[in-house]
């Protein structure tokens, strides 16, 4: 080989190497586009969910805008707002960066050349991050939709906020299987995506672990779920679908669940899981003087789910009947119900007097437990077995008995109980634990 021949392929080869690794060099935010955002000054305050006061960023897509929200003094999170604050709307907090770290005064919203997207607090703890140091992030940017995106230099979704939700979902967000949520949490409260399901769940400190209040399983989607998206049915579906607000589930197979059609433009609606457990869409638009804002839809409500269903209607322990509060159960019988209404207090767990022989019951007759809408008990089994099994129980607080398919439900947990009303009403007895 001669020394041109072999001097042309070292300049190849070096030429190669030079090329390759330039391409694998991360971009990075233009200066321009960087900034850094401190948590000081003016505070906002009119008509704003949480009762907050609220400093806004220099991000914002009408009606959505980046804030600082505070409902508790020196306590801050960093949030999406949505609507205007005065007498004629509501601003909601659609999306919540820091839940479970609050931020102080000073904290700094730090977005740099590394393409990070970062809130600092005042001690210099990092409270939260998007994690996207050195990804190829050059851009930022909140969406129509409410979306917030970081972007790379082709306009792809490095990250985004849709992929992380609170309680709240927007038009064309979701659920997802994988790595990515796959709930929505408020409180003891939470709406999950499993795998051949969408459940409403119930936690509190008495509980092992959450109840299951409500489920939707689709029967005519196929396979686990990938995703559940909140929807506006698309143009394409006709004018007889105009405006309808839908959950579309996929799985191996495409299904959707219509919840309400509003007679006007609905693309900026929430679904939103409440503080009570209900879930509800709240659609925002703006009609002159008039509320921007209208309940279009409530999963748990008269005529249709009762609310008695909702595990904490009647507080810590209470019957209910046509979505009323009517009756404080006792080892005397029903009382009056008010929020003082309560269970018996139990010997603990660490106590040595929570054997069988030192708790009695009450009994109640046509009533269900909120679990009832899916019975998760044992059977079947005589009564005597059920009752023995919740008396060396020393977390059981009564339990439920179908006498016509002789299923025992233990419980820990009695809040809120319901009248039956169908035509086995007479089969469900309750027994409640008392000293």
């Amino acid at each position: 080989m001669n020394s041109s021949l072999l001097s042309c392929l070292f300049f190849i080869f070096f030429f190669t190497i030079f090329c390759s690794s330039s391409i694998t060099v991360h971009a990075e935010v233009p200066q321009s586009n960087t900034f850094k955002s401190i948590n000081e000054g003016f505070l906002f305050f009119g008509n704003v969910e949480s009762n907050a006061n609220y400093r806004l960023l220099n991000i914002s897509n009408y009606p959505f805008r980046l804030c600082f929200y505070n409902s508790t003094p020196n306590a801050y999170f960093l949030g999406l707002g949505m609507g205007n604050a005065n007498s004629t709307s509501l601003m909601r907090w659609v999306w919540t960066a820091n839940l479970a770290r609050p931020v102080t005064e000073n904290a700094k919203l730090i977005f740099g050349r590394n393409g990070n997207l970062v809130l600092v607090d005042a001690n210099g703890r990092v409270a939260w991050q998007t994690g996207t140091t050195n990804m190829g992030v050059v851009d930022i940017k909140l969406l129509r939709n409410g979306n917030l995106v970081l972007l790379d230099k082709k306009g792809g979704f490095v990250w985004q906020s849709f992929h992380y939700p609170t309680d709240t979902l927007l038009i064309g967000q979701g659920l997802q299987q994988g790595n990515l949520s796959n709930k929505l949490v408020n409180g003891v409260y939470s709406m999950v995506m499993e795998e051949k399901q969408v459940g409403l769940f119930f936690k509190s400190p008495q509980s092992s672990k959450p109840l299951l209040y409500l489920l939707e399983s689709p029967s005519f989607v196929e396979g686990p779920f990938k995703n559940v998206t909140f929807m506006v049915a698309p143009a394409e579906d006709g004018p007889d679908y105009a405006n309808e607000l839908r959950l579309e589930f996929v799985g191996t197979s495409f299904g959707r669940s219509a919840l309400a059609q509003p007679k006007y433009d609905s693309t900026l609606s929430i679904l939103r899981l409440g503080s009570d457990g209900n879930v509800r869409i709240y659609t925002y638009f703006e009609k002159g003087n008039r509320d921007a804002w209208e309940e279009t839809y409530t999963e748990f409500r008269k005529n249709w789910l009762s609310e008695c269903l909702l595990p904490e209607k009647c507080g810590s322990l209470g019957l209910c009947d046509d979505d009323q509060c009517v009756a404080c159960p006792t080892p005397k019988g029903l009382m009056g119900w008010s929020k003082d209404c309560k269970p018996s207090k139990l010997p603990s767990c660490n106590s040595s007097n929570g054997s069988s022989g030192n708790v009695s019951y009450y009994k109640l007759e046509g009533v269900d437990h909120f679990l009832n809408t899916n019975f998760q008990g044992e059977g079947p089994m005589k009564i005597g077995e059920c009752r023995k099994k919740c008396s060396n129980d020393c977390k059981c607080m009564g339990f439920f008995y179908r006498k016509d398919t002789s299923m025992c439900l233990l419980t820990a947990q009695l809040n809120t109980l319901m009248k039956a009303i169908d035509s086995s009403s007479n089969e469900r007895i309750a027994y409640i634990k008392y000293l």
